[in-house]
């Protein structure tokens, strides 16, 4: 009986082996010498402890979860990375028993093994052919046309047909039945149907020690190339930090250090200002970039014309770190990646949401934002509003005590004039509630809400102080934290642990960020709340006929996973209807990570943009959920001279109460 196996060696002189392990050696040399490389860019940074997480490594390497969001990567890179990872395991399996002689591969294994191998090459090739017809003739403008890609496709290309062509050699050779189960082998053999065994002989010898030679090419190339990819990425995914994505907390408590008899001015430095500043796996993460360019594909500021690039952000730092290996020269990276670029972000974490290898983009930018503000170096817009902050305690710069005379207007119980009072929640009105016409009617519409459930809610007057978001997302740390710190021991005072806001921006800092001062409060959205008092029947809502569209603010949806409330509120009101860009997928309005209080003045403006999205929809409303939204979004729909009201979920359920 014809036992079911493959000759191992066949064909294969003892000069031709000898040979291989040569090469072998000396590219196993060259990778590891490639590697030890990165290695001493990511030694550069500082020591920091890091977890491993396996759940990041299972999802978006084993199974490609964020790669699988486009269908440029379900078509390709997900087929070339499974087809490329079984014939690697494959490869591996036959040199183990070529090489130690433990004999395994055999019998239903064998068959199993050639079928399965046969499929993945099958795959590996259209899906190499499907990348590099799309490189060469349909590239989208946020990637890089560069030899380097198409050279490592072709690469992988001859390495598939060459693989098939000495598999078809082998099985014409022998004919053998059973090897029929390499099918595609199978059909290649039928190729040398008319030549003697000699000419198989010879092609088959040939091809294997060209084959032999350019894996071992292959192999050397990784580390000095983009393919180094496969292990940085990797890498980076492991040690991939879980946290939510706008929150960007420090190493100090500034406020701790300058309280004490004596400090060092080097104490209450923060931020990355030279690369060393940087811990070792921030320059880790800079090195797993793929320069796919899905982070640029989705940037707001580099949709509507502005300097920002993320992916450029990403790449400029790798590439200093990379320089300052050979020079030790200190650079301001703020300087290196570009101040215009820097000052252009939105803070949306559209690039971070975007990146399918783990790389936090907005991280670095607020990080180099820092060190810019250090050095009072940036632009002088913010001027105004960190004097607000700082002498009025809101970046509006109005009087502070205009939160105290709202909270009168509305008769709302102030917790300094109501020390004992019991309550379920703090109202926390903000600032753009107190100073903003259209976010003051959001708040007396959610006050009237509340008061219709009977839910019992403080507020804090003029004890009330900016949470500090915008200095912190402008890179005015000291400011922030001098603002969060004071807020913390006014709820400390007042024992408050639940709190309702209008804001995705005082939400995502009250719940994420202000837990470094050591408190932990339970933070609603206004939108979980009127669900919640729907739900339970609280509150009840009239139908109306009217097409209402819903705008997600960046730091409510993607920053924050809170998307499906607001949509169920309206649902039970009018017909929700979707822009192209939503959920965690929503287009910004322009007015985060500060850039409410500078002007736009390069390129479209990203609140027309996002209006003029909003609008070919034909909407009758427009739903807002956020203050910052709201007047962004009113200002498009001014500028475009369009009819379509602007409000805000909590005015759209108050004005349609039963």
């Amino acid at each position: 009986m014809e036992q079911i196996t493959r000759p191992f060696g066949w064909n294969v002189s003892k000069i031709d082996f000898l040979i291989l392990y040569i090469t072998f050696f000396i590219a196993l040399f060259f990778f590891f010498y490639g590697f030890y490389r990165h290695f001493k860019v990511w030694s550069i940074g500082k020591r920091a402890k890091i977890n491993i997480n396996f759940y990041s490594y299972l999802t978006n390497v084993l199974f490609q979860r964020k790669v699988s969001k486009r269908k440029s990567g379900t078509f390709s890179h997900i087929p070339i990375f499974w087809s490329f990872l079984i014939l690697t395991i494959t490869t591996a399996l036959v040199g183990i028993q070529m090489d130690f002689g433990i004999k395994f591969i055999y019998g239903n294994f064998y068959l199993f093994l050639s079928f399965i191998s046969d499929l993945a090459g099958i795959l590996l090739i259209i899906a190499l052919i499907f990348a590099l017809f799309r490189r060469l003739f349909f590239l989208p403008n946020y990637l890089r046309s560069i030899l380097e890609d198409n050279i490592i496709l072709i690469l992988l290309l001859i390495l598939s047909i060459q693989g098939f062509l000495i598999e078809g050699l082998r099985i014409a050779y022998f004919k053998p039945e059973f090897e029929k189960f390499s099918f595609m082998g199978y059909l290649i053999s039928n190729l040398f149907y008319n030549f003697s065994k000699e000419q198989i002989s010879f092609l088959h010898r040939i091809l294997w020690n060209i084959h032999a030679w350019t894996t071992m090419l292959f192999i050397a190339y990784i580390p000095y190339s983009k393919l180094s990819h496969i292990f940085t990425s990797t890498l980076n995914l492991i040690f991939y930090q879980k946290q939510p994505s706008a929150k960007h907390d420090v190493e100090n408590n500034l406020i701790e250090i300058i309280n004490k008899e004596s400090f060092s001015e080097g104490e209450i430095k923060t931020g990355y200002k030279y690369i060393y500043d940087l811990p070792w796996f921030k320059i880790l993460m800079v090195d797993a970039c793929t320069i796919c360019g899905r982070c640029t594909s989705v940037c707001p500021a580099y949709l509507t014309n502005k300097p920002l690039d993320p992916k450029k952000i990403v790449l400029d730092t790798r590439d200093y770190a990379y320089e300052y290996i050979e020079n030790k020269e200190d650079k301001v990276l703020g300087l290196v990646v570009g101040e215009d670029a820097l000052w252009s972000c939105t803070s949306c974490g559209a690039c971070v949401h975007a990146c399918p290898v783990g790389i936090n983009q907005l991280d670095l930018i607020i990080n180099y934002r820092r060190t810019l503000v250090e050095d009072n170096n940036y632009p002088s817009q913010l001027n105004n509003s960190y004097r607000g902050m700082e002498n009025q305690s809101n970046p509006w710069n109005a009087p502070k005590n205009e939160r105290y005379k709202f909270a009168k207007e509305l008769n709302l119980v102030i917790l300094k004039e109501n020390p004992n009072y019991s309550f379920d929640y703090l109202l926390w009105i903000g600032c753009s509630g107190v100073y903003d016409s259209k976010s003051q009617k959001t708040i007396k519409a959610l006050v009237n809400i509340l008061n219709k459930a009977n839910v019992k809610f403080a507020v804090l007057g003029d004890e009330e102080k900016c949470t500090g978001d915008s200095a912190r997302r402008t890179g005015n740390e000291l400011l922030f934290q001098t603002l969060a710190y004071e807020n913390v021991q006014t709820f400390k005072k007042y024992n408050i642990n639940k709190v309702i806001t209008i804001c995705p921006h005082c939400y995502n800092t009250l719940k994420n960020e202000y837990e470094f001062f050591g408190i932990k409060l339970e933070v609603y959205h206004h939108s979980e709340i009127i669900l919640a008092l729907i739900r339970e029947g609280k509150i009840k809502v009239n139908k109306i006929a009217q097409k209402i569209i819903f705008h997600d603010p960046c730091y409510l949806s993607r920053h924050n996973n809170i998307y499906g409330q607001p949509r169920e509120i309206l649902n039970n009101i009018g017909t929700l209807i979707e822009p192209e860009r939503n959920k965690k997928n929503s287009f910004c309005c322009g007015a985060g990570g500060g850039r409410m209080w500078m002007e736009e003045k390069i390129g479209k403006k990203i609140n027309i943009e996002r209006t003029e999205e909003l609008l070919s929809k034909n909407p009758d409303l427009i739903a807002i959920a956020c203050p910052f939204c709201n007047i962004m979004i009113s200002d498009g729909v001014s500028r475009k001279n369009s009819n379509v009201k602007v409000l805000d979920i909590a005015v759209i359920v108050s004005e349609n109460l039963i």
